[in-house]
């Protein structure tokens, strides 16, 4: 009976310790206007705008579910650039065009550039329960910087593959480097601000 007890509890400790599971993210890119250290200028130590559309878990309001994303999307960051991710900006020093555009149960035909320049015409379908299908869209104006689609198994805005799926979907969206562009990236963005 003790070894029972005992084994019981190693196994159940070893399924919670259990990593996260690991997010699938496709149609990742980053188009010709992107400069990593223009996202760095935008983002390290100032509020950064989060369009949010769709709620992929039952039960919570818009409201509730853009409040809670925020804090999962502050813990998933990472540490550079310090960005203050919000959905309503407040002190000012959000740059007001640059923004992170997530649409939650997109529908299959939903083009990148949309999210951009149209999002109030975003269409959505539905996802099976515990199942989560964010497209994101890193937008300059109605400019597409860069775009993933990210998948992940995930029951509720607390569960740890939602939190991963933003952990994984990050560098993604924001890689140290454009491969369609050679040379210095932050000496062609400052030329081009000046």
């Amino acid at each position: 009976m003790k070894r029972t007890t005992i084994a019981l509890a190693l196994a159940l400790s070893a399924v919670s310790a259990a990593p996260a599971a690991a997010a699938v993210i496709t149609s990742e890119g980053v188009e010709g206007p992107y400069y990593r250290s223009e996202y760095m200028t935008a983002a390290d130590g100032r509020e950064f705008l989060i369009e949010v559309r769709g709620v992929p878990f039952a039960g919570m309001s818009q409201e509730a579910f853009d409040q809670a994303l925020i804090r999962v999307m502050m813990s998933a960051r990472p540490s550079s650039p310090a960005t203050q991710f919000t959905t309503r900006p407040i002190s000012g020093n959000a740059d007001p065009a640059y923004r992170l555009v997530l649409v939650f149960g997109p529908a299959r035909n939903l083009a990148f550039e949309t999210q951009c320049r149209a999002l109030d015409r975003a269409r959505f379908e539905p996802v099976a329960a515990g199942e989560v299908k964010v497209s994101a869209a890193f937008c300059r104006g109605d400019d597409l910087m860069s775009r993933a689609v990210a998948r992940t198994g995930a029951t509720d805005i607390n569960d740890p593959a939602f939190r991963q799926m933003f952990v994984e979907l990050f560098p993604v969206l924001f890689p140290p480097r454009n491969p369609f562009q050679d040379g210095d990236d932050h000496r062609r963005f400052m030329r081009r601000r000046h």
